[in-house]
């Protein structure tokens, strides 16, 4: 019996190799800066309504709305939101961004969401096939 390299009767073992910088180094920036008021509408909303703003901003981040009225929510969204797209930062920053102007850093993360397509109207709607009268090609 041959034991070769390609008959062996185990498998191959592959090393797989990996980049030995920091996972930390991230390569990102905002997309809008921390003061950017713009969009002028949704900056208004985020001063005027917080917490509303708040529980739409928890709702486009996967998380329950309730969550955007407790305090220090936005601190944590805005952590949430840097480290899953790999934005510069730290978790000290976001604190003091968020406690220095909550509405810039709801407007900031937002225009973020916006940009991934996670923001506002954009969201599609599931429909069921089952559920369509017109599917099944009945009238009623």
């Amino acid at each position: 019996m041959n034991r070769g390299p390609n008959n062996s009767s185990h498998p191959s073992v592959v090393k797989q190799q990996y980049d030995t910088q920091n996972v930390w180094n991230f390569e990102n920036q905002w997309r809008t800066e921390l003061f950017s008021c713009k969009p002028c509408s949704q900056f208004l909303c985020a001063w005027c309504c917080s917490m509303c703003f708040g529980c739409k901003v928890a709702k486009s981040m996967g998380e329950s709305s309730i969550i955007g009225c407790c305090p220090g929510s936005l601190s944590y969204f805005r952590t949430k939101l840097r480290t899953a797209r790999r934005i510069e930062g730290s978790c000290c920053g976001d604190y003091w961004a968020t406690s220095c102007c909550g509405p810039c850093v709801a407007n900031q993360i937002a225009n973020e969401l916006d940009f991934q397509g996670l923001w506002g109207n954009r969201t599609t709607r599931k429909t069921h096939p089952r559920n369509d009268r017109s599917y099944h090609g009945d009238t009623y």
